[in-house]
């Protein structure tokens, strides 16, 4: 064998070791990669957890839940305020009496302090002190007897609200009264009308007023009876009988 042959020789087995261990690579260099690779994958696995935590992940989740506890579904403005609506007369109501009946009839007569005249409070007090008048419920004055609970009839302001201020008598001034009884009542119609206009008389002569009907217009003897068939009617009407 020539040198030249025994170069091609070593030439071509030089290429073929070459050309192997690019092919194949050695043992150590496949087992090293693989390890790199599978630790790698390791740590990707193992760190996501811990790096996301580490990269302020948690306050980023305390935010999720501040969002998610601003977010409930708690209703709208018109939701509660119906809510309320609900509620509200719960706490709020209190018990009332009912209300009694309403009076089937109201008969009335006004005196008016004549000549620009004003009525004091202490003439008041006592014109119904003669009158058989006592100050009572509703803050008005009342005829009330013994026996009765209810008033035969009443007396208030003629300027509204119609009540008297009982820590003003010294001070007072009024420009007059309305005289007033509700059918049915504790006595016989004709009974109290009689009582109350008696009454009325009374109170316009010792207050220098004017008695004056339910028109305002001066209390006349036509007035009167006309009144009285009206209570005569009304107890007609009215009476166990009919």
């Amino acid at each position: 064998m020539d040198i030249s042959t025994f170069r091609w020789i070593l030439i071509i087995a030089g290429l073929v070791i070459v050309a192997g261990i690019f092919l194949f690579g050695s043992p150590d260099k496949k087992r090293k990669p693989k390890a790199s690779r599978k630790r790698a994958h390791a740590q990707r696995v193992r760190r996501e957890p811990a790096l996301d935590s580490a990269s302020g992940d948690g306050q980023e989740d305390e935010q999720d839940f501040d969002q998610l506890q601003t977010e409930l579904p708690i209703g709208d403005a018109s939701e509660l305020s119906a809510v309320e609506a609900r509620i509200e007369p719960g706490f709020d109501a209190t018990p009332k009496a009912a209300p009694g009946p309403l009076p089937d009839k109201i008969v009335t007569l006004f005196l008016q302090a004549r000549d620009n005249h004003v009525i004091t409070g202490v003439e008041l007090l006592d014109a119904s002190l003669k009158s058989g008048l006592v100050f009572g419920k509703h803050d008005i004055f009342h005829r009330i007897n013994e026996e009765d609970i209810e008033p035969v009839f009443s007396m208030a302001n003629l300027t509204k609200p119609g009540t008297f201020d009982k820590n003003m008598w010294n001070t007072m001034e009024i420009k007059g009264v309305t005289m007033f009884m509700a059918l049915p009542g504790p006595r016989n119609a004709l009974d109290a009308w009689d009582s109350m206009l008696a009454a009325s008389r009374r109170l316009a002569e010792l207050l220098h007023a004017d008695l004056l009907d339910d028109k305002h217009e001066v209390f006349t003897r036509q007035r009167s009876l006309e009144i009285k068939e009206e209570l005569r009617e009304y107890e007609r009407k009215n009476s166990p009988d009919s």
